[in-house]
């Protein structure tokens, strides 16, 4: 396995989009994990304290450790303080929560002044940079849970139709083309209008309607593997039908399960961003993109940022999936990498 991992990173090594698609994935993927840390209203560091105001050494570690002392925390000016020079401390590069609201700070233009929003705020006053930052961890979440979920169900119904075919194939093959009909889009708006939108409600009713063509993929895998050797030689030895799937035909069959993968989460993201701009996504205060995208509506001539930032954040992580699973596609093919 480690040699095959070396000569496919030698072969396309020298891919620039390839490597660019997995600096961005990756820049974003860090992004999304340590949101709360880069972005936050309390400092990491209290150096000195001449306020009298008693405060931890670290609060934003003491919020994460205690939670359900955040909100205490943060009723502390931790900004204000250090602008009137009453402690020192070292504040995280956005120095801002995506959920605070100050009407002072309405559509103020991108600043790097030292409490200034470095990529502008928005009709509330809240920092753009924090709640891209914090929309990251959504995205994420709703691209790799939903497509996870989807995987689970597309890999059942594609292998038992693949692999008992019969009127088992027959009626599974039917069952996903019936969904098949229905637009992905409109399918989600009609669920999410019966149920209350929320952010796990959103995962889930995208994986429960985009396993349609991971099921049509592995279903012609395994019949394409069923009737092969090395399932013949194992049923022969007495293995089961699980044993048969699990550790014979399905191992075989990842590869184009790992490319879909990758154009699957690309598009979980654009969909929940689409689902965030209509309204019916990610629930306020939720950041999200899509969201920030959708108050920019309203001042679209004078509040550039709300569009130019966003759009690109989305732009920049479909992109770079969709050349990820291009390049997966080319390194797991047999033919791609005896041609280059």
């Amino acid at each position: 396995m480690r040699n095959f991992v070396r000569k496919v990173f030698k072969l396309y090594s020298n891919d620039k989009a390839a490597f660019s698609a997995i600096v961005i994935v990756l820049l974003f993927a860090f992004i999304a994990a340590a949101a709360p840390i880069l972005a936050s209203k309390l400092p990491w560091l209290v150096i000195s304290n001449n306020s009298g105001i008693e405060m931890p050494t670290s609060p934003l570690l003491h919020a994460i450790i205690h939670p359900r002392k955040r909100i205490i925390l943060e009723r502390t000016d931790y900004r204000k303080l250090a602008s009137e020079e009453k402690i020192s401390a070292i504040f995280p590069p956005v120095p801002f929560s995506p959920y605070e609201t100050n009407l002072d700070n309405f559509l103020d233009a991108p600043s790097f002044s030292r409490f200034g929003h470095p990529l502008g705020s928005d009709s509330l006053g809240r920092d753009v940079a924090a709640r891209l930052m914090h929309g990251a961890t959504n995205s994420m979440l709703v691209g790799l849970i939903a497509v996870g979920l989807a995987f689970i169900i597309g890999v059942l119904i594609g292998a038992m139709a693949g692999y008992f075919g019969g009127w088992t194939d027959l009626a599974l093959s039917r069952f996903i083309e019936i969904v098949i009909c229905f637009p992905t889009l409109i399918l989600i708006m009609a669920v999410l209008a019966l149920i209350k939108p929320s952010l796990v409600t959103i995962m889930v009713v995208i994986g429960l309607t985009g396993w349609t063509g991971i099921a049509r993929v592995m279903r012609g895998e395994f019949l394409k593997r069923r009737g092969g050797d090395f399932v013949l030689a194992a049923r022969l030895t007495g293995a089961s039908h699980v044993r048969l799937i699990l550790k014979h035909i399905l191992p075989n069959s990842l590869a184009p399960l790992i490319v879909m993968a990758a154009f699957d989460i690309a598009g979980a993201v654009l969909l929940e961003s689409s689902l965030s701009f209509l309204g019916i996504g990610v629930p306020a205060p939720e950041p999200s993109w899509g969201d920030i995208l959708k108050n920019s509506q309203e001042y679209p001539d004078i509040a550039w940022w709300l569009v130019v930032f966003p759009g690109t954040c989305i732009f920049l992580v479909v992109v770079a999936f969709n050349f990820l699973g291009d390049w997966l596609r080319k390194a797991l093919n047999p033919r791609e990498r005896a041609a280059s």
